[in-house]
């Protein structure tokens, strides 16, 4: 399957990651080197590359410094290597807008990731999920995340942005004070996915710079930057999966209508891009139930639901094809 090439260089959030290093005394293009990894700012990598390089590097963050929670540090400027994302931020109209555009162009900050944004009843969710990669996704790059989000909105607001409560999908640290302070909210872990709920009122809070017409502008400059850079559709595809899969069996009309698609333009620039609906939605699965057999905490059926199989049945099948074992014999082996 094609995929699309990258290099660091591009990567705001590599920048990103860069500048919370070198808050807690590390060097990323040195952490590369310790990692073992050879690759340069200019070589190219696909994004599952790009997704174990920075698994890796937080692997050796936490290692060098002793410190789990490192990937709470909150960067003094932290949409300073957003480029033109930040302004749109910046102009927008309120929080819910600003959090809505970023999970648009998430793509842009960086192809490893998918946001989604929805009311729910009386909150409003904001979910997180890192795709890609065969390396096993660790916790505090949930954390940074996490931590970047919080401290932009209380950037582009002036206030902080406080979650009423955090579901973070890894066991309890022996020692969750840094993250009940980082998050200052109750915090639900072996959750089922990454989320943060807050209240309707913080996120209809105005941005002091929001701005219409210009804000309309950078929509406009985000998506011609997206596109110089290559935004290629099978990345959108797999980061609209990974952001859906939960609710069901993903349908391929469902998708195109989400990108504003035909069905027939969907199957075709899959296509070109040497990859079919098909054969990404059973990528995404079989990265997730990697990931999910290897915390085991979730029961089977718990975790045929989060990869959205109607029946767990179809996910008994899928992991007999994928790994040769039933997920049952793959939580015990893990």
């Amino acid at each position: 399957m094609a995929v699309k090439a990258f290099t660091l260089s591009q990567i705001a959030w590599y920048r990103t990651m860069s500048d919370a290093f070198r808050q807690r005394g590390l060097d990323a293009d040195e952490l590369l080197v310790k990692c073992g990894v050879p690759i340069g700012s200019t070589d190219e990598m696909d994004v599952n590359h790009l997704s174990d390089l920075f698994s890796a590097m937080w692997e050796l963050a936490v290692t060098l410094t002793g410190d789990p929670s490192i990937g709470l540090t909150r960067v003094v400027h932290p949409l300073a290597a957003f480029g033109v994302v930040s302004h749109m931020l910046l102009s927008s109209t309120n929080v819910l807008a600003a959090a809505k555009c970023l999970a648009r162009f998430a793509a842009l900050v960086s192809p490893t990731f998918a946001m989604d944004v929805v009311r729910e009843d009386k909150h409003y969710a904001v979910s997180f999920a890192i795709s890609g990669g065969r390396r096993p996704v660790p916790m505090q790059r949930f954390d940074f995340l996490a931590s970047v989000f919080l401290a932009g909105a209380q950037w582009i607001t002036g206030k902080r942005l406080v979650p009423n409560v955090m579901h973070v999908p890894f066991p309890e640290p022996a020692d969750a004070q840094p993250w009940r302070e980082a998050y200052g909210c109750p915090i639900v872990f072996n959750a089922s996915s990454f989320r943060g709920e807050f209240n309707i009122a913080d996120f209809e809070q105005p941005i002091p710079t929001s701005d219409p017409a210009i804000a309309d502008m950078c929509v406009r400059m985000t998506e011609q930057a997206a596109q110089d850079m290559g935004d290629h559709f099978t990345g959108k595809v797999r980061q609209l999966l990974t952001r859906i899969l939960h609710k069901g069996d993903p349908r391929r009309e469902q998708v195109a209508e989400m990108l504003c698609v035909s069905e027939r333009t969907l199957q075709r620039r899959l296509s070109e891009e040497g990859t079919s609906f098909a054969e990404l939605v059973d990528a995404v699965r079989r990265e997730r139930a990697e990931r999910m057999l290897a915390r085991g905490f979730l029961s089977v059926t718990e975790m045929a639901c989060e990869l959205g199989f109607s029946d767990p049945s179809n996910f008994y099948r899928a992991c007999k094809r994928w790994f040769g074992l039933s997920p049952s014999s793959l939580r015990v082996t893990q």
